[in-house]
């Protein structure tokens, strides 16, 4: 039987309804995942940096059975921040598959850890070279490493090739390859582990873009990873070829551009302090310590940071406190000028590694390294050398110990403050566990913590504790 119109539009009708009960559980289904999703808890902050134009995300999540801290710059162009954004989605979402194959009674005794640094290499005005390094660990394996890098041009907002710079062609590879074996030979660290035919594989590649080099304002560097070249024990090797050496390799155009950025370098000093910043240093006298008072040293991990750490420092100068500061080699690079205040305050600087590596995991070589570039950065920004180390998560070992001269220091309170993002929090553990002598683990890249630094430092105070640095109290 044909159906009416009236029937007709009865059908519709019911259609409609249909619809829209549907869409309803659909979007209702879907604010319940969401909801699920945001239950871990995930810390993100946005800092500017020394370099112009370049901002810092850090994105960091603890959870029981793994910890990631990702640090990666943010550009004014947003399709620059494409292209890091979706690296950096590649990197966690192959971490996650790699993680829901472990056994997880094994990753609640050893959590598996994720760590994405990087560094800039101011190459011109308008050009960085942005070098990541990654770093998983699975169980308390060996942990896996790659390096990524991205030239980024902020004049023409793009991302740089590498062909551009030496074009894929046999007599370039050619060249190449001599001045890369050469290069390992003549290296202590790197020439032992060199394998040959591994590089001669590597530069024969048909579609090789050299995607593993950057540059620098003097030279062009070759970032390999681990077994790339060479065997495990040379980590991560890096081949420095200076300009002049490269010279018939390079392109025109770039030729032409480090050769202009090569004379504007050899007008300029590269001695940013002189030997007497460091004598003056050495000669200013320390913070007089009372004998019958309490005494008590905070401490801060992970910075400078360009707002926390000049907060801070503004407290401690209003409760005549002096305070030690334990600095990441990384965050000196991006903010120099807040480690020498720090320095120019009287505070004392410690070392907390390069990138927050947990050193145990890593060679003697890598350790030291980890070490030794951050001390000279810091001197370099702050006239200064630092005088105690803090190992990144208390983890040491006598590896570690023989890899310094630095008296390794912890703590006896860690006020959680990475973890309750709450000053009241931070104030309980404080005022629950201080004593004589007590060494106060903070953190002055957490904003949570610069608001919990005024009430301890109260709270301190009026129960007589002196302010000291961490070498007064030994």
């Amino acid at each position: 039987m044909k159906p009416t119109r009236l029937t007709q539009i009865i059908l519709v009708i019911i259609g409609l309804v249909g619809l829209a009960i549907l869409a309803y559980f659909y979007w209702q289904g879907d604010d319940k995942e969401d909801t699920g999703n945001d239950t871990k808890e995930k810390h993100e902050t946005v800092e500017h940096s020394q370099y112009s134009g370049v901002d810092i995300i850090t994105d960091t999540l603890e959870e029981e059975t793994f910890y990631k801290a990702i640090h990666y710059p943010k550009f004014k162009e947003q399709s620059l921040n494409d292209a890091i954004g979706k690296y950096v989605s590649e990197i966690e979402q192959s971490f996650q598959e790699e993680l829901d194959k472990q056994d997880i009674e094994s990753l609640q005794e050893h959590p598996a850890q994720l760590y994405v640094t990087f560094d800039i290499y101011p190459v011109t005005d308008e050009v960085y070279s942005i070098v990541f390094e990654e770093e998983g660990y699975f169980g308390g394996a060996n942990p896996r490493l790659h390096n990524k890098v991205f030239i980024v041009d902020l004049e023409t907002n793009r991302l740089i090739k590498q062909t551009e710079i030496i074009q894929n062609t046999k007599e370039n590879k050619e060249e190449l390859h001599n001045l890369l074996f050469n290069g390992f030979k003549d290296s202590e660290q790197y020439s032992p582990f060199l394998n040959e035919d591994y590089l001669k594989a590597w530069i024969q590649q048909e579609n090789n873009e050299f995607s593993n080099m950057y540059l620098t304002n003097q030279s062009v560097v070759f970032a390999f990873d681990k077994y790339e070249v060479t065997a495990g024990a040379a980590g991560m090797p890096e081949i420095e070829l200076p300009f002049e050496q490269v010279r018939e390799i390079l392109s025109d155009e770039w030729l032409e551009r480090l050769n202009e950025q090569d004379k504007t370098d050899s007008d300029e000093s590269t001695e940013p302090n002189s030997e007497k910043n460091e004598e003056k240093s050495k000669e200013e006298p320390k913070n007089d310590v009372s004998e019958n008072k309490k005494r008590v040293a905070l401490t801060f991990d992970d910075g400078p940071h360009p707002t926390n750490t000049t907060k801070i420092l503004e407290l401690l100068k209003e409760y005549d406190a002096k305070a030690t500061f334990f600095m990441l080699g990384n965050r000196v690079d991006f903010y120099p000028t807040i480690a020498k205040e720090v320095a120019e305050n009287g505070h004392e600087i410690g070392n907390h590694t390069w990138s927050h590596k947990d050193l145990t995991t890593l060679d003697s070589e890598t350790i030291k390294q980890e070490i030794d570039d951050t001390s000279e950065i810091i001197f370099e920004a702050t006239g200064q050398k630092p005088t105690v180390l803090r190992p990144p998560y208390g983890a040491t070992n006598k590896q570690v110990e023989a890899a310094t001269d630095l008296p390794l220091t912890l703590w006896t309170i860690d006020t959680l403050d990475w973890k309750s993002h709450d000053p009241e929090a931070i104030l309980k553990e404080v005022k629950e566990n201080v004593q004589d002598g007590s060494i106060i683990l903070m953190h002055d890249i957490h904003e949570t913590t610069v608001e919990a630094v005024e009430p301890v430092l109260t709270y301190l105070a009026e129960n007589d504790y002196e302010f000291v640095t961490v070498s007064e109290l030994s």
